[in-house]
This record gives structure tokens, C-alpha cells and sequence, in this order.
């Protein structure tokens, strides 16, 4: 242990299965074999996230990522080595990253108040300190990196986990299904705020159809973050085909953008019609209770 808190919230929602939060900046999951585990993510840096793991099993742990953002990446260097697809590997760290990185969980900590910076320093609501507990991983601290690639098993001796390709939050985006869970781990491949701009649409609706496909090799689908779910909860049933059905009526030319909530307290008009200036980088469509962030300008592939 590294001496930043390990006092995470956590839950252990099937057998040898853990959701690590990061206090409300992410989760990570803990995947317990026979012989290996396997920790899907690593958050935003926030906290001994390895000291952690270790108080759960004392097992030998594989690290996988689902993608390149700093909200998943951030404790990475806590590790010996790590798996990422290699379309992500190339700005595994670069300069957005490492804000996103050191603003993120000071936006949450906010949020966590519902108020600003003065209450937060008077109450603590999670146990850390942002200018003790956040470290994160940088060029100087990197692991070993390996290729995470489509169809990728590993074997944690009575547990077998597959990673699947998941392209368009990013380009290397990655999922994994667990056969004996009978649980898929999305990363922010879905969600019901979901961003999906990196890759054109067509391409991505393509993936995410294969993994409606594949749902006979899964019950339930957790992301890794629990901000439209419960702790330990999956994500409901209609988020997949709402997410792919909006997609849909979005590649047919019926693009209607809206307005969505800006989570951290204040509504941003997201609008490419009206030419208004979207910090983003992405136009927001509605379908049901799910908002896609898409880019009007990269639909075909």
C-alpha cells in the first residue's frame, strides 16, 4: 500500500465479483478465478486502488483497460503491466488526459455536495484528500503495455473473460463478457449518456448490434460508471436498444439535436443547427431515457 486511501466503496454483487467505485469518478471491477483475478480499469488515480485489490484477494491480478481516457487509466502506474487495444494505445497519455485526469474528481467532489468548493473543505463526504490521494499516471510512471485485442480469453483458471472490440466512444473501445458471471462489463462502450464521436456512427452501431447479439452469453450489462445506476447494479434492460435504435434513426438522416443536463449542475445547449458552440465536440440526440452524443459529420464509414 502506497499510503493514499483504500476506503472505497465497493460491493461484491456476485460471487467473487467486486464493483470498486472511485467515489462516484469510476468504477473498476474485480474479476476473482481460481488461480488469477482480473481488475477491468483502473479510475482516475484517486486512492491506493492496488492496496485495495489486495485487501480483496491475495490472487495474482491482470489489468485490463477498456480505453485511453483518464478516468480509467489514471491508477495504471500502480501496475506492473496493463492490456489496451492498440487503436488506444497511441495517446495513452498526453496532455488532455492528464487534465482530465486532475479536474475530473475535483468536478465529482463538487457534485458529490451539490455546491461548491467551501462546504467540500468544510465536509468531507468520501474519505480522501485531492491534494494527497490523486496520482496519476504520466510518461514517467507508464507499465508495460500490451496488446488488448478482439477475442482476446483469459483464463483465471476457473473463469474465462473475453474481450471484444467496441469501437466509438473511442476507437479502441473495448468490452468484456464473463462466461461464468454470465455478465458483460461495457467500460463506456454504453450508457444512457453516451459519447460516441470518435468513430463514425455506422461503425459503431455495427459493434454494438454484435453485442446484442452476443446476449446469449450474458444476463445483465455494467458500465464503468454507476452515475445512471446503482452501486453493483446493472444497467436496465432498454439501454442497449434504445442506445442502437437512436443511433439508427440517426444514420436514416433524422437528426433532431437536444438539450441535456449538464451532470455537474448547469444545462448546456447542445445544437449543431442553431451553430451553437458545443465544448464537447458532439451533437446530443434522444431516444427514451438515453442521450447519444454523436458527430453529424462522421455517419457513414
Amino acid at each position: 500500500m502506497d499510503g493514499r486511501t483504500t476506503l472505497y466503496p465497493m460491493v461484491q454483487f456476485r460471487k467473487d465479483t467486486w464493483e470498486i467505485d472511485e467515489f462516484d469518478c469510476a468504477s473498476c471491477f474485480l474479476l476473482i478465478g481460481s488461480e488469477k483475478a482480473l481488475l477491468i480499469d483502473t479510475g482516475v488515480g484517486l486512492g491506493d486502488l492496488r492496496g485495495a485489490v489486495e485487501m480483496i484477494t491475495d490472487k495474482p491480478v491482470i489489468v485490463v483497460l477498456s480505453h485511453n481516457h483518464g478516468d480509467h487509466i489514471g491508477n495504471a502506474h500502480q501496475f506492473e503491466e496493463v492490456w489496451i487495444n492498440p487503436a488506444d494505445k497511441e495517446g495513452f497519455i498526453h496532455s488532455k488526459m492528464k487534465d482530465m485526469m486532475k479536474q475530473y474528481p475535483a468536478q465529482m467532489a463538487v457534485r458529490q455536495k451539490g455546491c461548491f468548493e467551501g462546504v467540500y473543505k468544510m465536509f468531507r463526504l468520501y474519505p480522501y484528500d485531492l491534494n494527497t490521494d490523486l496520482k496519476y499516471t504520466t510518461e514517467e510512471n507508464l507499465p508495460v503495455i500490451h496488446d488488448l485485442t478482439d477475442g482476446m480469453q483469459f483464463d483465471l483458471g476457473d473463469r474465462i473473460v473475453t474481450a471484444y472490440d467496441c469501437p466509438g466512444h473511442t476507437a479502441g473501445e473495448m468490452v468484456f463478457i464473463d462466461s461464468k458471471e454470465r455478465i458483460c462489463i461495457a467500460g463506456d462502450a454504453l450508457n444512457y449518456n453516451l459519447g460516441v464521436s470518435s468513430q463514425p456512427l455506422e461503425r459503431t452501431v455495427r459493434y454494438l448490434k454484435r453485442l446484442q447479439d452476443m446476449s446469449d452469453q450474458y444476463d445483465a450489462i455494467y458500465n464503468n460508471h454507476h452515475d445512471f445506476r446503482a452501486l453493483g447494479a446493472p444497467l436496465d434492460k432498454d439501454c442497449l436498444p434504445n442506445a442502437i435504435a437512436a443511433m439508427e434513426d440517426a444514420i436514416s438522416g433524422h437528426i433532431v439535436p437536444v438539450t441535456i443536463p449538464n451532470w455537474f449542475g448547469q444545462d448546456l445547449l447542445l445544437s449543431s443547427d442553431d451553430k451553437v458552440e458545443n465544448p464537447m465536440g458532439r451533437t446530443f440526440i434522444q431516444w427514451g431515457r438515453n442521450f447519444v452524443g454523436i458527430d453529424p459529420e462522421n455517419i457513414k464509414e
